[in-house]
């Protein structure tokens, strides 16, 4: 049985949700740790990205028969959809790499410049802006109100 792109997709997606939860189950539990942990928004990640997974790979399964029988697509517009999102692997897997380092609110805001810059945005000081205070808003909203602790990177002292 040979199977479809969708297929090859959702399962990649689902064993990369599975290394996701391995690797959230390894965060260290705190005795100051709130009802949700440090590990359970990862973990709710993990299950999304394992669901969204399952349902592309069955996605042929799920279509109507009649679906897709349109005009097909030239292969250069599937190479360059194929790049634009080899692209955005590429940066979110650059985000996780430095988010330690870098800490959550200044690698968010980076990500955050760097899609929009990707997405066809041009690099002004308001994109700049918005994007600073996207990744304070966020950071303050998951230490503050849901009382889950992001890094602050290691150029932060205590961070």
């Amino acid at each position: 049985m040979r199977l479809n792109r969708d297929e090859v997709l959702g399962l990649g997606a689902m064993a990369a949700a599975a290394a996701y939860w391995a690797a959230a189950d390894r965060i260290p539990v705190s005795l100051l740790a709130d009802s949700v942990g440090a590990d359970g928004v990862p973990k709710m990640l993990a299950v999304a990205l394992g669901l969204f997974g399952a349902l592309l790979a069955g996605s042929r399964r799920l279509r109507p028969a009649s679906a897709g029988a349109g005009e097909p697509e030239a292969p250069e517009v599937r190479r360059r959809q194929h790049r634009r999102a080899a692209g955005l692997l590429g940066g979110l897997a650059v985000y996780v790499l430095l988010l330690p380092y870098l800490g959550y609110p200044l690698a968010l805001a980076l990500l955050i410049f760097a899609g929009a810059i990707y997405g066809g945005a041009r690099p002004t000081a308001g994109l700049g802006l918005v994007a600073v205070l996207a990744g304070l808003g966020f950071w303050l909203f998951f230490t503050k109100f849901l009382g889950v602790l992001m890094p602050l990177g290691l150029w932060v002292p205590g961070g």
